[in-house]
């Protein structure tokens, strides 16, 4: 693990000293691809290219937040973003010296319960007995529509579930294989816009959800507004929020996690996706409140110096 590692995150000597004639590999791991973690992750990734040449990021297309969280620990990426709301019970067996820092709080994730927009289902409750796709088997979103369903009296073996990510899902929507599809993400999301356009689809509101499944999970989750889309829940509605994380390796070089950090404050507006309406965290105030997964220390110490 410690020789993957090190060809993942370490600065070579050179660098270190402020040679830039040499590169720090940097693995990012991302998301399923066109979603927006990958999105953000190809963004941050130009402007490390762009502002810090020791840097060298590479994006890594995952199925989430389970999956990025596991390829940390494995040493196979020396960042990966996560939802914050499983990041607890994903960490709670590992190791403390395996278990991932944050470097920033990001942005706002909206989880999204998809339907066609002639569907019957109007609640969460309509889900029993149905096929529902609860994501991919590595994602975030999956955790958490877990809490969502048993917040509204379900069991998962109360429905028909399936996990796929969510260009198959919608897919097999659009063909009446599936009933209903799960997605945290940005929005809108293009890769259901784009389906939108084949057949009109509805996102189901539920943001009434948010203080039982608070009650439930003992994690705060919060009701949030769903910005304005074509696929949006009849009147705007509500929905799920729940803000990610940029996560890293706690042997990522301070360094480098510096770095990072300097790049996200002073290049914010350059890495919040143009399709994306929403709660944006890139201010080191809001940047900083990453709940029970402490910061990164050379990310910390970035925050003081930016605070003076």
């Amino acid at each position: 693990m410690r020789t993957v590692t090190a060809a993942a995150v370490a600065p070579t000597v050179a660098s270190l000293a402020g040679c830039r004639t040499e590169t720090s590999p940097v693995t990012i791991a991302a998301g399923t691809e066109y979603g927006t973690y990958a999105v953000f992750a190809g963004l941050l990734a130009d402007q490390l290219r762009a502002v810090s040449p020791g840097l060298e990021p590479t994006v890594l297309s995952t199925e989430g937040s389970l999956d990025n969280v596991r390829l940390l620990r494995d040493g196979e990426a020396a960042l990966g973003l996560a939802l914050e709301d499983g990041l607890d019970r994903i960490v709670a067996d590992m190791p403390e010296a395996e278990r991932p820092v944050a470097l920033a709080r990001i942005y706002e994730n909206y989880l999204q319960l998809l339907v066609t927009d002639d569907s019957p289902i109007r609640e969460v409750g309509d889900l029993r007995g149905r096929r529902v796709v609860l994501g991919a088997a590595g994602s975030g979103a999956a955790v958490t529509a877990v809490v969502l369903l048993e917040a509204a009296g379900l069991r998962t073996r109360d429905l028909t579930v399936r996990y796929l990510g969510l260009a198959d899902g919608l897919d097999r929507l659009l063909e009446d294989d599936v009933d209903a599809v799960f997605w945290s993400g940005g929005i809108p999301t293009p890769t259901i816009s784009k389906a939108g356009d084949q057949r009109p689809l509805r996102m189901i509101d539920l943001g009434a959800l948010a203080a039982p499944m608070s009650r439930q999970s003992g994690y705060r989750y919060s009701t949030r507004k769903v910005p304005p889309v074509d696929y949006g829940p009849p009147s705007g509605g509500t929905t799920i929020g729940v803000p990610n994380l940029l996560l890293a390796r706690r042997d990522l070089p301070h360094r480098v996690a510096r770095e990072i950090v300097d790049v996200m404050v002073s290049r914010a507006d350059l890495l919040i996706p143009d399709f994306v309406r929403g709660l944006q965290y890139l201010e080191p105030a809001t940047m900083i409140q990453t709940g029970r997964i402490p910061l990164h220390p050379g990310a910390l110490s970035a925050y003081r110096a930016l605070h003076g």
